[in-house]
């Protein structure tokens, strides 16, 4: 693949399973003096055909690599017409759509657009097509591990952030024609999406949830479980989350050191027994939709009864606390601490503590109680959403099954 027409300085092969992976490969020297990136890897093939692009890319990042050491500064802002400069402009562009993302959202999103820019940083726009895309989608979906499940998931994802991004670079006019002619084609094709999540957390694993919490002495999982399953409230909105702390903002509230140097968090969004009132009745504004949402905590009798095992003095402050911390949980804690007690009560791996909303909403509609109705009460903005939570509920099959019945009963005694 070599030619003295097509130099590919700082061109590495790396053997894979059918055939070469091709990277371009830093100066271990600049590298150390502060350069990035170290290694970028070159989606193209390992063909005579496509070395005039393996040639072009490489000729490209040892450029900047050798300007960089020279002494000129990489400038984010600049836009060269590749997937990685369209990237970074997309992550720092005040005008982006980045920039209306809620905290939680913006780190779960930027995670996918690192994996985009480190996986296909180097290409060019012009040189994409629907053959790199679909490339793109399989490699993303491939097993983790031999014989494992494919991660469609992550897959899909990953293709719906190229698409927003190409839709970014349309409205700031950044290779417009070709960010037009990329979403056109995506437009036209069609991915496998993942299956539906149909699991729903039984009223029956609830009981038996509460019983081993409170065996356990964790009456904060057992009455965070028990409002999340009767109200369908939110996990976040029922036991909070830590937001950080903006600028040179004092930290005030409950606020709790990040880890490995980042910055303050403040807990906000959860109940405190202030939301409760004499009346415990709750409202509450949900974090997703900002939707108004009322719930009588009194008609709930396992709500009530985990509410009077709190002695009269501890009840301020958040309604959910972690025993063992003094505060409330920690990210990823109560989700951690939830599913020790549930493998105690027997409930299976493949239900999560979020499975609570589905399983509310299956039981109402199986109690006979309509769409709309539990729609108003979840606070969803739009039916079809409240239908996707109902999974397996046979609510209006058994309506119709009566009613069908008796029609049947009428004729015949007719």
């Amino acid at each position: 693949m070599r030619s003295d027409h097509y130099p590919t300085p700082g061109l590495k092969r790396r053997k894979r399973a059918r055939g070469h992976a091709l990277y371009w490969v830093a100066r271990e020297d600049i590298v150390k003096a502060g350069f990035t990136p170290k290694t970028v890897q070159l989606h193209y093939a390992d063909t005579s055909q496509e070395l005039p692009l393996v040639s072009a890319a490489c000729l490209r990042l040892q450029a900047e690599m050798l300007a960089w050491s020279a002494g000129a500064k990489q400038d984010y802002k600049t836009f060269d017409g590749t997937i990685g400069s369209l990237s970074r402009r997309f992550q720092i562009d005040d005008e982006s759509p980045v920039k209306d993302w809620k905290y939680n959202t913006c780190r779960s999103q930027l995670h996918v657009v690192g994996t985009i820019e480190k996986a296909f940083g180097a290409r060019s726009l012009a040189a994409l097509g629907l053959k790199d895309f679909r490339r793109w989608y399989n490699a993303a979906k491939a097993p983790k591990l031999p014989g494992g499940p494919e991660r469609i998931d992550r897959a899909c994802k990953i293709m719906k952030m190229v698409r927003e991004m190409l839709r970014y670079g349309v409205a700031a006019e950044l290779a417009q024609a070709e960010c037009v002619r990329l979403l056109t084609i995506l437009s036209a094709t069609e991915f496998k999406q993942p299956a539906r999540r149909r699991v729903r957390l039984e009223h029956s694993q609830v009981v038996a949830f509460i019983a081993k919490a409170l065996e356990a002495d964790r009456i904060s999982l057992a009455l965070g479980t028990a409002i999340q399953f009767e109200t369908a409230m939110r996990q976040k909105d029922v036991i909070g989350e830590w937001l950080p702390v903006k600028g040179l903002e004092k930290p005030t509230g409950i606020v709790l050191r990040g880890r490995r140097g980042k910055g303050w968090r403040r807990w906000s969004n959860g109940l405190t027994w202030a939301d409760l009132g004499p009346d415990m009745i709750v409202r509450k504004a949900t974090t997703k939709t900002s939707a108004l949402v009322g719930h009588d905590l009194k008609v709930y009798p396992s709500v009530m009864e985990l509410i009077s095992r709190v002695p009269a003095e501890k009840r301020v402050g958040p309604l959910i606390v972690d025993e063992t911390a003094g505060r409330p949980y920690a990210e990823f804690a109560y989700a951690r601490d939830w599913r020790v007690i549930a493998r105690s009560a027997g409930i299976p791996d493949t239900v999560w503590n979020m499975d609570a909303r589905a399983g509310a909403i299956t039981e109402a509609e199986d109690a006979g109680t309509d769409i709309e109705t539990i729609r108003g009460g979840v606070g969803h903005t739009q039916a079809t959403t409240t239908v996707r939570y109902s999974r397996g509920a046979v609510g209006k099959s058994r309506a119709i099954a009566t009613s069908r019945n008796a029609h049947r009963t009428g004729k015949n005694g007719a």
